[in-house]
Formats: C-alpha cells, structure tokens, sequence
C-alpha cells in the first residue's frame, strides 16, 4: 500500500425479511486501539430453520469483539482460533444454534478474509470485484457450511489475505443483498454513491424495491491513505422499512 497513514470509513444497515418476526442477521464494526490503524468487520446470518439462528448471529458478533485483546499485536492464528472457539461453543448449545461468517481483518497494509457458509465478502478495487467465500455467488442456492454445524469447522473455513490499495473498498453481506442485487448491481450502486454511509443505504433501499423474503444486511468499508479524506455525510431518516445504523 502507498506510504501515509490509513483512514477506514465504515457504514453498515440492516432489514429484516417482510415476513421475519425478528431480524437473524448481525453484525459488528471493532475499531478498537489494539486494532488500529484497521479494525475488524462482521457480519452474521444466522440459519432461519435451527430455532436459535439469531441467538447464534449476535453470540459470534460479539465473541469476535475479543480479538485483539490477548496483548500483544493482534495475529491471524488468534482469529483463527476464536473462529474455532465460537463454532465450539455453538455446537454446545446443540444443533439449534447456527448461522454463517463473513468477516474481515483489515491492518495497515492487508485484508485479511475469513468466511463461513454463503455470506459473501466482496472487494471493489478501480470498478473490478473480487469475492471471497466458501461458497461462491452464482454457484449455491443452498447453504453448505455454517459455524456449529458438527465436528469441525476448520474444513469449512475459507481465507484469504490481500494486500490493501488506496480507494479499496470492502463489501460484507448476508445472502440477502445478494439475492436481490448481483456484482454488476453492487458495483454500479457504489459508483453513484462513492461513500460508505449512502451506499448502504442505497443498497438497502434497492433491496426494499425489488422485494426479497430474506432478511438483508450489508457492511461498507472505504480504505484511504488520506488523513482529509472527506467525511461521511451527515445521516438522514431513513424510510421504512430500512433500519440504517451507524456508523463512523
């Protein structure tokens, strides 16, 4: 990555499915002192049919909030590890705890991607997409893999690390987003609203319009080698059924 400082602008928005009682999605932005001048992005579905999917989306969101506090500089076999101990402690709430990962490490100089089951993690580099995940868009439609499925969710975890440029931009997602919006739909959606906080929203509202059954969720991070890089718009209200939550 270029020489100077890094600057992440983070946004992230939430809906529920128009016939969900409660919304399993979650999600999480850390951008704790240990973990500057990065941060750590999460975003969790949790699996609709097990009866706790929601109970297990939060549980991972906010056991992932530890990482980084072991002292020392944060590592990625620590990430690895608390992934693991998460997929272990939701298989001992027995089988009705589940729901997938898609999260992001991202340092001053790398992104380093982990995902479980089909809640993809995009990058946007100079118009291009690049994804990251298990299971790829465009060849599941049915879940294959999610923390507290059985023995061991090593077999089903998916990395990948690559290296940061200025104006990269990372996209987090519950399967949701993408049932209504593909590549092409996510990449134009950026290019009219070239800022975190409006593009989730945009995206959200997107979602809305074209109708999907699914709760929807998606998370935007901007990286910048700028210390002036322009500041996100102040929020505005956001219509229902949209919940748009913060943030930076």
């Amino acid at each position: 990555m270029a020489s100077g400082p890094t600057r992440i602008v983070s946004a992230a928005g939430s809906r529920p499915g128009p016939h969900h009682v409660r919304n399993e999605d979650a999600w999480r932005i850390y951008e704790t002192p240990a973990l500057k001048p990065g941060g750590l992005f999460v975003v969790c579905d949790g699996v609709s049919t097990s009866g706790k999917g929601a109970w297990a989306a939060r549980l991972a969101c906010e056991r992932l909030g530890s990482f980084g506090e072991l002292g020392g500089p944060p590592r990625l076999d620590e990430l690895v590890s608390l992934v693991s101990e998460i997929d272990w402690e939701l298989r001992g709430a027995g089988r009705h705890a589940a729901c997938t990962l898609a999260t992001a490490w991202i340092t001053d100089d790398r992104a380093h991607v982990l995902t479980v089951g089909d809640s993809p993690v995009y990058r946007l580099r100079r118009g291009r997409i690049k994804q990251a995940g298990s299971e790829q868009t465009g060849m599941f439609r049915r879940l294959q893999a999610y923390l507290g499925m059985g023995a061991s969710v090593s077999g089903q975890l998916h990395m990948e690390s690559w290296a940061l440029e200025p104006g990269d931009m990372f996209m987090l997602m519950s399967d949701g987003i993408i049932d209504a919006l593909d590549e092409d739909d996510l990449g134009e959606l950026w290019n009219r609203n070239p800022d975190p906080r409006r593009f989730v929203r945009r995206t959200l509202e997107e979602v809305a319009r074209i109708g999907t059954d699914d709760d929807a969720t998606i998370l935007a991070v901007e990286i910048s080698v700028d210390p002036k890089a322009r500041a996100p718009d102040p929020p505005e209200d956001a219509p229902d059924p949209l919940r748009l939550f913060r943030l930076e």
